[in-house]
């Protein structure tokens, strides 16, 4: 098991530029793996560790990491193959089933109650959801905020339609936000941290509030998954591992994270002790709340069609 010494060392020695990894049908090719990653979570945690490579070099398996800008690049590069496993939102996930993509829900991390919320400013007179009715509020649309927006809003007997939305990306919500443009702001981690940090600010209302089976996923591309079980079953394996290794020690994955980003170091701290770093299978719950998220968002108008989550579940993850 890798010291702590070692894993600050390897934070300084890896570089985080993007692979461009050959194309191959499902992100296998020939001895070499490819898997996905982001700046932050568990995938960068394991890269970090090697957890990977040290369960794959005995089957002659090379492991290839590619750096993602966002978890729906990286589940696009899934969908095509480039990829093989990878890790990204709940929301992203239902567009690429929406839209016929090749990969498979493996395993999931539940989301944690406090890293994503509905913000206003400390001497604002809103102080429920019920309060949101005809006020201005920001949030990106097609995200899990306006996912967020919607069942709380739903939870009083509310409709989106029933307040101004104002559709913004993150960056230019916290602008809004800090002029007075917006009266509230759905946003998730690390903005949401930002933000209260930044200005004297209320939070409305948590995800946890809201949304309490909300989860991420660990995913796989359809074709790696039906082929190679017992790959897939080693990655979710060794994310649980690297998770129970960031839990252990905050500070170095902290460390980790702000020289991946370049994010202050107080900041990387709070937004990880609101991340959720455990690893579980693909309960009823969670995947029923998967389920109500898709129906919502397609009442909302922005899911293109209806689909059904348990279509598009590894079989193997009963068996983790």
């Amino acid at each position: 098991m890798i010291n702590r010494r070692q894993f600050t060392m390897a934070i300084g020695a890896a570089t985080l530029a993007a692979s461009h990894p050959a194309r191959s049908a499902s992100g296998l090719k020939g001895s070499t793996l490819t898997l996905g990653y982001q700046k932050t979570g568990i995938p960068l945690v394991a890269r970090q560790l090697k957890v990977f490579e040290k369960r794959f070099e005995p089957l002659g398996v090379k492991i290839q990491w590619a750096e993602f800008a966002s978890g729906l690049n990286l589940l696009q590069a899934m969908d095509t193959g480039d990829v093989a496993f990878g890790n990204a939102g709940n929301v992203g996930c239902l567009f690429l089933q929406a839209s016929g993509g090749r990969v498979t829900y493996v395993a999931a991390q539940p989301s944690t109650p406090r890293s994503e919320g509905i913000l206003v400013k400390a001497d604002s007179p809103i102080r429920s959801i019920a309060d949101l009715k005809g006020r201005r509020v920001g949030y990106a649309k097609g995200s899990s905020s306006h996912n967020l927006v919607a069942a709380a809003l739903e939870q009083q007997g509310l409709e989106v339609k029933d307040v101004t939305s104002v559709g913004l990306s993150a960056a230019d919500a916290a602008f809004a936000f800090e002029g007075g443009n917006i009266d509230a702001w759905a946003i998730w981690d690390p903005y949401f941290t930002i933000a209260r940090k930044r200005s004297p600010t209320r939070v409305v209302t948590y995800q946890g509030d809201v949304l309490p089976d909300s989860a991420s996923f660990l995913l796989a591309n359809t074709e790696f998954a039906k082929e190679r079980p017992e790959y897939v079953k080693a990655l979710v394996e060794g994310s649980a591992e690297a998770g129970q290794w960031a839990k252990s020690n905050p500070a170095e994955v902290a460390k980790a994270v702000a020289a991946a980003t370049g994010m202050a170091l107080d900041v990387v701290t709070e937004v990880n002790s609101n991340a959720g770093f455990d690893v579980v299978p693909l309960s009823d719950a969670i995947l029923e709340s998967q389920q109500r998220t898709a129906e919502r968002l397609l009442k909302a108008g922005v899911l293109p069609k209806a689909i059904q989550i348990r279509e598009a579940v590894w079989a193997g993850s009963a068996r983790l």
